[in-house]
């Protein structure tokens, strides 16, 4: 099986999520900006990588050229390679000095 680095399955996880959203694909410029890559080139590198991979295909000349693969639906079915969400961790502010309340 081909392993995704982290930042091919984030683009992957975006893609296959505003399909099932908008029933269409997105533009490579909405994938660079919702997904926090700095250039474009950046973008398409790692799309090109998921091509690669068997993941998506692109149809060159279309503005929503990206389509979904077999098995890109099929990673996400799996629950042994189902990637988490960010987990954001707060931590509880110290309590105030000499017992006093706020």
């Amino acid at each position: 099986m081909t392993k995704l680095t982290s930042k091919q399955q984030a683009v992957l996880d975006y893609i296959r999520d505003y399909v099932r959203k908008h029933r269409r694909a997105p533009f490579i410029r909405e994938i660079q900006t919702d997904c926090w890559i700095a250039s474009y080139k950046s973008t398409v590198d790692r799309l090109n990588a998921l091509e690669r991979k068997g993941f998506i295909k692109r149809m060159p000349n279309k503005h929503r050229g990206i389509q979904l693969r077999r098995r890109a639906l099929e990673l996400v079915e799996s629950p042994a390679v189902a990637p988490m969400g960010p987990t954001l961790v707060v931590p509880e502010a110290p309590a105030p000095a000499g017992g006093a309340h706020a």
